[in-house]
């Protein structure tokens, strides 16, 4: 039985050894630098960014159909160089952006009197310009609002209600103009109705009752015309009349 085992063994190490002959690279270390000799063509090997699918088989296609013949590593090469190009991308909303606003222009005159502004408006009317592309902006300019109390039937009605005003520690100024606002009191005084519309608010906090906003001086209604046309040719009918652009937040009315 020993016998037996002892040739068995003979035979394994000669066949080992038969092959091991027969392969010459299986007794080659598998460290650096054999290792990287055994390589085919290392210098070709890139390494790719990441990059989708679809647009890696479009540069190997690519790559493909210009040279049949190439090789593997001619191949990575071409893909490695179409990844490492930008593509420029655009949205199908970007591409397709339409929009069926025109641009129009808007311009507008410095204050016009009613003269001026009837004029101007038959002018650009017989040049052409349809009556929807005119419009008028109307300004309020000075003026004069205050805080009112009043009008009181005598100067005695007018004094109490003054001595009433100073417990309160509320400042205010006695009214003899105009005359239908005479005798009263005044509570402040403003160059807009939104300001005098905050004080009296403060006021009526503070225990005044009765006041309201009236007008002192009326304010000057300024007059601008203003053309709302794509096509700047209206201007010839206007001569030397001078257009500015319209404020952006101005309300107008045609």
């Amino acid at each position: 039985m020993l016998r037996a085992l002892v040739l068995l063994f003979l035979m394994l190490n000669a066949a080992l050894y038969y092959w091991l002959q027969s392969d010459p690279q299986a007794l080659q270390s598998d460290r650096e630098p054999q290792r990287l000799n055994r390589q085919v063509s290392p210098d070709a090997v890139q390494v790719l960014p990441d990059l989708p699918a679809s647009a890696a088989r479009g540069a190997a296609s690519a790559a493909s159909a210009a040279s049949p013949t190439a090789s593997g590593a001619d191949l990575a090469a071409a893909t490695a160089i179409a990844a490492s190009t930008p593509v420029a991308t655009a949205s199908a909303a970007t591409l397709a952006h339409k929009t069926t606003d025109t641009d129009v222009d808007c311009s507008e005159t410095p204050p016009l009197d009613d003269a001026q502004f009837k004029s101007l408006k038959a002018a650009l009317a017989k040049a052409g310009v349809p009556s929807d592309a005119i419009a008028e902006r109307r300004q309020p300019t000075g003026g004069t609002w205050i805080v009112y109390l009043g009008r009181f039937a005598d100067s005695q009605t007018w004094q109490q209600k003054a001595d009433e005003l100073k417990k309160l520690d509320v400042k205010f100024d006695r009214v003899n103009t105009p005359t239908t606002l005479a005798p009263g009191l005044s509570l402040g005084q403003f160059a807009s109705p939104a300001d005098a519309g905050r004080k009296l608010d403060e006021l009526t906090k503070q225990g005044v009752h009765g006041a309201r906003v009236v007008v002192l001086t009326a304010p000057v209604i300024q007059r601008h015309l203003q053309v709302r046309a794509t096509d700047p040719a209206w201007r010839h009918a206007t001569g030397a009349q001078r257009f500015n652009t319209c404020p952006l937040d101005a309300p107008s009315s045609t």
